[in-house]
């Protein structure tokens, strides 16, 4: 039976052990109409009701409540204490406040990550008119580096999650383009993907639950873009783009099909060249990456490789964390760049999960490869969850 507070109760174990690490006291979470992100991934439940929760590092976890919010963190088993106000928050807060006696406090507050940042302006307004400005003051820290890794770094529940889901996402690409024929429009592949969620009562990781994946037939561009009425031909090369939520972890796998011309058994040398390119790149990049790399560190080496086949350097980050969002927190596989210094110079982790992508791009109607799979990192590297795909699918012409 799905426990929806299983990974609460693990990402709460691992707060206790990070806010020991970082010797902070707690981490106060103040919320409203589902206002702040990183709460229901906490105790699994959202806020109607004003409500303020304290995460401290000794285990005393406090809710603080409307009464008819309250049922609910009873029952998720998390706290310590919930407790229910009448009028107001503060006739509850200040009093908790002072018993906890923080010396240091992190507050969902961050310049650089919006999951970091749930804390409203009007809500701290009201914690410095609770506790007086230069009280808060004097305790707060940001929270920032708590909530990147707490959801940067999964448990092997969130593993579990992510590996279900890149299966799924593999047996639908396996049926698709076992189906897939020439002549097929953009919009006809894609309902294929559809059909293939609604039979395993899954959805699309991106957007409404049954909206198309990317799929992209090269010579008609190359974009995040939604299918459209051009149909495949022979030589065409088709790029599909797809990501499934499964428990609300998403993956995020791309392939790549071939339509092969009257006569072919095999792609052309330079269709074949970008793709061996592409494929080698991901290979070097996922040999390279582990725990204790940096971000720009992984994007260098796919980078070079994809360049050292001759083709134009890759115009988006090598990679990305995957995991509740197909972008996920965590680092930033991408060349140092004055905005993102912070993310892409972060030591990878254990745990973690990353989609690995180095592209070939090119213009002018020349072979384009979009391949992309998803590994967890492990004490001595990356486990590779999706099964990769090591030759383009090649799709007949249909003709003698």
């Amino acid at each position: 039976m799905f426990d929806k507070y299983q990974i609460p109760r693990e990402k709460i174990r691992q707060l206790e052990a990070l806010l020991a690490r970082q010797d902070i006291d707690g981490l106060l979470l103040v919320s409203r109409e589902a206002g702040d992100p990183i709460l229901p991934f906490l105790i699994g439940d959202d806020t109607v009701h004003l409500g303020a929760a304290f995460f401290m590092r000794d285990g005393e976890h406090i809710m603080i409540t409307s009464q008819s919010d309250e049922k609910k963190f009873l029952q998720s088993g998390i706290f310590s204490q919930v407790l229910t106000y009448s009028k107001s928050l503060e006739e509850v807060f200040v009093p908790v406040f002072e018993r906890l006696a923080p010396r240091r406090l992190a507050l969902n507050v961050s310049e650089n990550d919006v999951i970091a940042d749930g804390l409203t302006y009007g809500l701290y307004r009201m914690l410095e008119q609770m506790l007086g400005k230069e009280r808060l003051s004097a305790v707060e820290v940001s929270g920032e580096s708590l909530v990147r890794e707490l959801c940067s770094v999964k448990s092997e529940t969130e593993i579990a999650y992510l590996r279900a889901s890149i299966q799924i996402t593999n047996d639908i690409y396996d049926e698709v383009f076992d189906r897939v024929r020439c002549g097929m429009s953009e919009k006809e592949i894609g309902d294929l993907f559809v059909e293939g969620m609604k039979a395993r009562d899954v959805c699309n990781g991106l957007g409404a639950p049954y909206d198309y994946p990317i799929v992209c037939i090269v010579r008609e561009g190359l974009a995040h873009r939604s299918p459209g009425d051009a149909r495949t031909r022979p030589g065409d090369i088709l790029i599909c783009d797809f990501s499934v939520k499964y428990r609300g972890y998403i993956s995020d796998i791309a392939r790549t099909a071939y339509f092969l011309a009257p006569g072919e058994t095999e792609p052309p040398a330079d269709i074949q060249h970008a793709f061996d390119t592409a494929r080698g790149a991901i290979t070097a990049t996922i040999d390279f990456i582990g725990p204790g790399r940096q971000g720009w560190e992984v994007d260098a080496v796919g980078r070079k490789a994809v360049e050292d086949g001759g083709f134009p350097t890759v115009r988006h980050s090598v990679g990305h964390p995957i995991g509740r969002k197909c972008h996920d927190s965590g680092t930033a596989l991408s060349p140092k760049r004055p905005n993102n210094m912070a993310a892409c110079c972060r030591p990878i982790g254990c745990g973690e999960v990353y989609a690995i992508e180095p592209t070939v791009i090119q213009d002018g109607g020349l072979p384009c490869m979009l391949v992309e799979e998803n590994v967890v990192i492990r004490p001595q590297g990356a486990e590779v969850l999706s099964r990769r795909q090591d030759a383009l699918y090649l799709i007949p012409s249909g003709e003698a």
